[in-house]
């Protein structure tokens, strides 16, 4: 909602918008724990410090086979099952977050998926500020010692305008160029070029006819799923698929 808000309000002053979404190569497993120490450390938390740093000191990886053994200090990578490994990569993800941005653009997080919206009156322009903003992300990244996917990034521009013109952007991260989409996927809502919602709304319908589909071939007049069970598959499966999301693309459903 935070991302349609922010489109819709350049769309109504007839804006185009960039929107790039950053892949962070493995993600939980690239965040640092030195890193984590010193946000812990601005954050003004002493004990949460002193305990945190202690958990993770003298951590160590072995591998062992037949009769050798090896054993490597690790400065990274969270313990398994440590339920706090979230809200570290939150510490660490929010100074990325909290970077000075021009107005023009909004920056979204939810865990590691992260979004970027970049508005301006024409092409060119949104093209020059996604990549000024997409600089102060790559310097974020190599003080924090965390490499964002070129490959799987993406960018997608996003426009109402009727007039013909040169729609194609070049912007760049680790000094090679994003591949631009029409579409692309965010928290499993499936944004388009032109914000309408309607491969969302096609995507959702197309998978709950196969899952209604599929239902209605497990219910017999003779034998099969009862009433009962067939409610719960409903309410338990097809249901949450229709309605995910509905607050953000809900508007355009009822419009067309």
């Amino acid at each position: 909602m935070a991302t349609k808000d922010f489109v819709q309000e350049g769309l109504t002053a007839g804006e185009v918008i960039a929107l790039v979404s950053l892949d962070v190569q493995v993600a939980f497993d690239a965040a640092l724990w030195p890193g984590i120490w010193n946000e812990l450390r601005e954050c003004g938390c002493p004990k949460t410090y002193g305990l945190t740093k202690s958990y993770f000191i003298q951590r160590t990886a072995s591998l062992s086979t037949n009769n050798l053994r090896t054993e490597k200090e690790i400065s990274r990578v969270w313990p398994k099952g440590l339920c706090c490994g979230p809200g570290f990569w939150n510490l660490q993800y929010n100074s990325l977050l909290e970077l000075k941005y021009m107005a023009r653009t909004k920056v979204v997080a939810f865990a590691d998926d992260l979004i970027m919206a970049t508005r301006g009156n024409s092409v060119r322009a949104v093209e020059n500020y996604v990549n000024i903003e997409l600089s102060k992300i790559k310097r974020w990244s190599k003080n924090k010692k965390t490499k964002f996917n070129d490959k799987k990034s993406k960018v997608i521009l996003v426009s109402r305008r009727k007039r013909k013109g040169n729609k194609n952007l070049t912007v760049y991260l680790n000094h090679k160029p994003l591949d631009q989409v029409t579409q692309m996927k965010y928290l499993g809502i499936i944004l388009d070029h032109k914000f309408r919602f309607q491969e969302h709304i096609k995507y959702a319908a197309e998978r709950c006819a196969k899952l209604i589909h599929s239902l209605s071939k497990a219910a017999k007049l003779t034998c099969g799923f009862k009433h009962a069970a067939m409610a719960i598959i409903y309410k338990g499966a097809i249901l949450p698929l229709l309605t995910y999301g509905a607050p953000v693309w809900n508007s355009d459903f009822q419009r067309k």
